[in-house]
């Protein structure tokens, strides 16, 4: 072996083994890094090509949206509206701002909705569309029943919503309630709700007896002990009914008026409060 050191005295085998390994070692450990730093950089790409996708991703749904909301492709050319009789056609599109030629993806339809629900003589409003320009509007109007005097004349739902004052063009061939303080609904709106409930009870009572169709009602009057009385269209006819329930009293007033016409006879006032003597009435007749 020839000599490799300074010293002129050659390495021992044992070292020359030594030697070898701590440069294998060396090499793995800058291997190990080399992977490590390569990993890191594939991560950290990884990571960066994910922000950048989800980036375009963003702005080319922002582009998107707005172009599907503004083309003229989607406007409106198909506006149909449907139930809206007392309502009409122009109020309701004008209440949902909903015009021909308006993108309908642009249309926001709970907004219109609501805007629809609030006009007065809508109970419930439903709005769709369906591409390219359908737009459909669908009216559930309430039914008046009844006329309140309170203040003023407002027509009353059979729920008992008080949903507007009467204009020309109102139905006021309707049974008025009366007796019920405009400053109660202020005051107690519950009690005024009630008391109106009451009322609107004996009128559907009325509509389901032997006496629908026989007699219309003008006035239900609700008194402050919480008594009503209705006043009969036509022959003026008072009645004094108490209180409710009143399904029995209307069998009674139906066989007493039966009994009147039987013998040519007309009542100015028919007392039928007695709940204690339910079989007996009082009758005060009509001087001719």
């Amino acid at each position: 072996m020839e000599d490799d050191t300074a010293a002129g005295r050659p390495i021992p085998a044992a070292e020359l083994q030594l030697v070898d390994e701590d440069a294998e070692a060396r090499a793995a450990e800058k291997a190990e890094r080399r992977a490590r730093l390569k990993a890191q950089l594939s991560s950290a790409l990884s990571t960066f090509s994910m922000v950048a996708l989800v980036a375009g991703s963003l702005v080319a749904g922002r582009v998107t949206h707005r172009w599907a909301t503004t083309t003229p492709r989607f406007g409106a050319r198909d506006i149909e509206v449907v139930g809206a009789q007392r309502t009409g056609r122009t109020a309701v599109l004008e209440a949902a701002d909903i015009v021909e030629g308006r993108n309908v993806l642009a249309i926001d339809l709970l907004k219109s909705e609501r805007a629809i629900s609030a006009l007065p003589w809508v109970a419930r409003a439903k709005v769709s569309r369906r591409l390219p320009g359908h737009v459909r509007v669908e009216i559930e109007e309430r039914e008046a029943v009844a006329v309140v005097s309170t203040g003023g004349l407002y027509l009353c739902a059979s729920d008992g919503t008080i949903f507007k004052r009467i204009v020309d063009g109102d139905p006021v061939d309707l049974p008025v309630i009366t007796g019920i303080e405009r400053a109660l609904f202020a005051r107690d709106p519950e009690l005024a709700k009630e008391q109106l409930r009451d009322a609107l009870a004996l009128l559907s009572d009325l509509a389901g007896s032997s006496l629908a169709g026989r007699v219309r009602v003008d006035e239900v009057h609700h008194a402050s002990t919480g008594d009503l009385s209705m006043t009969l269209a036509g022959r003026g006819t008072y009645v004094w009914l108490g209180r409710g329930p009143y399904r029995a009293k209307m069998a009674r007033l139906s066989a007493i008026l039966t009994e009147l016409e039987r013998n040519h006879l007309d009542a100015a006032e028919i007392h039928l409060e007695s709940d204690r003597h339910p079989e007996r009435a009082a009758v005060r007749l009509r001087v001719r």
